[in-house]
């Protein structure tokens, strides 16, 4: 038989075996190919350590039907606190190996030119996409997307560049395949069937979309599961008089990213929502709020109980906005008059004489 009939008989028995059933996506060879090229990205593979990858990359199963594909992964509910969805909660209900299974099939899925959304806003055809699963199912190479955000419709020559923000890019790349999903429709024939060169270019188009919207949520997924980073600033010496400022800006949470055009990203400073002060390091917070600078003078540093002249420690927090905390301290003077040692110095003095002690007694 030849090529061309054995690619339209497989057509054939797919439309069948596909009409009133719902549309499975790109089809498990095409998931597998796409989610091994996501996991070789070198944005994404150092995030990789300890992963049963090939157990994730082999899989062409299915995530359950419930479970709503574009909600979850423009939700971000494959992160721990996320809540549930399709009655499922991610964290809870799945082990890793699974959740990356469903992730990634799911993330590649919200990409296809028809039936599941977003595209579904657009064009539903069951047919039509067994007929397009079918051809890119089996397509020896895909896409290349690595070291870009960049995407341009091979037809429409709509511009893309899925940078920026996690929002921001869900944002666009919903815009990208919506632009897709209405290309593709415009092109069927009267009997609802589309040209082979049509299924190409959605396809080709779809999966460039299926490898950046994977490599943005596996980066997600990754960096979620990681605490937030507090600084508490550094230490301090405040004199009679003096108002001294507090800056924990440099505190971060490790998922509050923007992403670049060369495909990378940066950390863009956001994502905490609570800073906490415990000024007299009692283990009661003094001062919460959602700004990383605070000012306190000396008077007010005083009226806490803090002792003068001597290096005593302050405490630190803050939360990410996913609940998660962090923790630092250092070091606070009140001056009456008089240059104390360094911080460090002065603790080293301290601990050294209580060495002193024990070897005496």
């Amino acid at each position: 038989m030849s090529e061309n009939k054995r690619f339209w008989s497989l057509v054939v028995l797919l439309s069948v075996l596909m009409i009133g059933n719902t549309a499975f996506g790109w089809g498990g060879p095409t998931h597998a190919a796409l989610t091994e090229i996501t996991f070789d990205d070198p944005v994404v593979a150092p995030l990789l350590s300890g992963i049963n990858q090939s157990a994730i990359e082999s899989w062409t199963g299915e995530p359950p039907t419930d479970l709503p594909q574009w909600s979850s992964v423009r939700d971000r509910y494959y992160i721990e606190s996320a809540g549930s969805v399709g009655g499922y909660d991610w964290w809870d209900d799945f082990d890793e190996t699974t959740r990356l299974k469903y992730l990634t099939h799911s993330a590649a899925d919200c990409a296809v030119p028809l039936g599941h959304a977003p595209a579904n806003q657009v064009y539903t055809n069951t047919i039509a996409e067994a007929i397009l699963e079918a051809q890119v199912s089996l397509w020896g190479t895909y896409p290349s997307v690595s070291g870009t955000t960049y995407y341009t419709h091979s037809q429409t020559n709509n511009t893309w560049d899925l940078d920026g923000t996690r929002g921001s890019f869900m944002s666009k790349f919903q815009s990208a395949v919506l632009d897709n999903a209405s290309w593709f429709k415009s092109t069927k024939n009267w009997l609802g069937l589309h040209g082979t060169e049509d299924n190409h270019d959605a396809g080709w188009n779809g999966t460039k979309l299926a490898l950046m919207v994977q490599r943005a949520v596996i980066v997600d997924y990754f960096l979620a599961r990681q605490s937030p980073v507090a600084d508490a600033g550094g230490d301090h010496m405040v004199s009679p008089g003096e108002t001294e400022q507090f800056n924990a800006s440099d505190s971060y949470d490790p998922d509050s990213i923007n992403w670049s055009s060369n495909g990378t990203y940066w950390n863009n400073g956001g994502g905490v929502v609570g800073y906490y002060w415990d000024y007299d390091y009692d283990g009661t917070w003094d001062w919460v709020d959602n700004d990383p600078y605070d000012q306190r003078t000396y008077n007010q540093l005083l009226a806490m109980g803090i002792q003068t002249n001597q290096w005593v420690r302050y405490n630190f927090a803050i939360q990410d906005d996913e609940g998660k905390m962090s923790y630092d301290s250092d070091f606070l003077y009140l001056s009456t008059g008089g240059a104390p040692e360094p911080a460090t110095m002065s603790l080293l003095g301290v601990g050294a004489l209580a060495m002193l002690r024990r070897r005496k007694k």
